[in-house]
């Protein structure tokens, strides 16, 4: 049987405590005899001195009897100060002073003092040998037949543990055979926690979190294998066309498949970016927050896509709230601005407009709209589904707002269609609180 497994452990653990019970038996029968001893010989000074009392200067000593109970008696009487006053028999030395307050009740020896008239201790001391083996043969018969039966109760208690080992660790086995068919064609069954024993159930816990967790890993790779598959099917077949046409022309169109190319780069950053999005981010675990001005994101954004717009001489305004501070979301933030810049630039109309402001302590919302035609909110969730386009025929990947949405609800906030009379995008963006503001 192996040491490490919890049946093991159990059995070991019970069979210790029914060892050390049955040792405490013995250890009590062993001492029984003392205490016995020590009943007896007081019984047997409270008999004597029930005959005879001895005078204080110990002329009636003798009289004390030296052979009573099949044993030799032994007396000395002393002060309480411990001078000896007189002994008995004649010719034996004299038993040592004890002090009868001192001596408790239960003394494990055969010698005994007790206080007699206020002023005088008489020892008293009894050869009880012939007691004691008597005793020592009558425990040992008994503890031969206390032996057999602790030996039955033994095995009857080892056959029980077996057995309460067994059921209690039933609802275990149950569960981890269930557990061993989760997988690909199961990947929706998780560990039961009725029947477990409460000392194994956060495990169980902890495990059927951390199935559900490599579940929605699982999800993302296979959404991200088949949006890949799926997107990349026509541009790849539109590329290999014109690449066939270009072996038979003498003047190959190396612009349009530059800009073939070129999308699919697009394409594949954003299915990337859809995916690091779908995972929480990138940021590493257990990494210190840092708090970064949100004004300082916008315009860093802003920079990145200025040069795109400037080629077509196209503006972006700016209205930026100072002061407003976001924790640990700087990367995050920073790209789902681009992407509503770039969305705006591919797909919107004239000036583009950013705006931050702060709806309420806790909230800011930032603002990108153009100057296309506006867009009922009712009507507006569907712009934020993956692969969906305005206009099907355009070059966007149809992803970029639902990188941005992504992003914004991980980090606590939302991304919405505002109103007015124009298109806009609004991110509600989750602001740190002063308490985890580094200064």
């Amino acid at each position: 049987m192996r040491t490490n497994s919890l049946r093991s452990r159990l059995l070991l653990v019970m069979a210790l405590v029914f060892a050390l019970g049955a040792g405490n038996v013995v250890i009590y029968l062993l001492d029984l005899d003392e205490d016995i001893r020590a009943h007896v010989l007081k019984e047997q000074v409270d008999t004597i001195l029930a005959t005879v009392t001895p005078a204080p200067d110990g002329s009636n000593l003798g009289a004390l009897p030296v052979q009573f109970s099949a044993s030799d008696w032994r007396y000395a009487l002393y002060t309480r100060s411990g001078e000896l006053v007189a002994s008995a028999p004649a010719g034996t030395a004299p038993l040592p002073f004890r002090n009868p307050e001192a001596l408790p009740e239960t003394a494990r020896a055969a010698i005994t003092a007790r206080l007699i008239g206020g002023d005088r201790v008489l020892v008293a001391s009894r050869n009880d040998w012939e007691d004691c083996e008597e005793l020592c043969q009558l425990f040992r018969e008994r503890m031969a037949g206390s032996s057999v039966v602790i030996a039955i109760l033994a095995a009857i208690s080892l056959v029980s543990i077996i057995f309460l080992a067994r059921w209690m660790l039933g609802s275990v086995r149950r569960a981890a055979e269930l557990a061993s068919t989760i997988g690909v064609a199961h990947p929706d069954r998780r560990i039961p926690l009725r029947e477990l024993p409460e000392e194994i159930v956060p495990l169980a816990v902890s495990a059927n979190q951390a199935l559900d967790r490599l579940s929605s890993a699982y999800e993302i790779e296979r959404r991200f294998t088949a949006d890949a598959a799926h997107e990349l099917r026509t541009p790849l077949a539109v590329l290999d066309l014109r690449l066939q046409k270009a072996r038979t022309e003498q003047s190959p169109d190396w612009n349009a498949i530059a800009r073939d190319m070129e999308q699919m780069r697009h394409l594949i950053d954003q299915l990337l970016a859809l995916a690091r999005a779908d995972q929480g981010g990138d940021r590493p675990p257990h990494e210190p927050e840092a708090c970064v001005g949100l004004a300082r994101i916008v315009r860093e954004a802003v920079a990145d896509m200025l040069p795109a717009y400037e080629a077509t001489s196209r503006t972006i305004d700016l209205d930026i709230a100072e002061g407003l501070v976001v924790a640990d979301a700087n990367r995050q933030l920073r790209q789902a601005l681009r992407n509503l810049l770039d969305n705006a630039f591919r797909h919107g109309q004239g000036q583009v407009s950013v705006c931050l402001a702060s709806w309420d302590e806790r909230t800011a919302v930032l603002r990108v709209s153009d100057e296309g035609p506006a867009v009922r909110r009712g009507d507006g969730d569907v712009l934020f589904e993956r692969f969906h386009k305005g206009v099907q025929n355009s070059p966007g990947s149809g992803l970029g707002l639902a990188i941005v949405r992504r992003i914004l609800r991980n980090l606590g906030g939302d991304a919405r269609i505002g109103t007015g009379p124009t298109f806009a995008i609004e991110l509600i963006v989750p602001l740190a609180q002063p308490d985890t503001v580094r200064a």
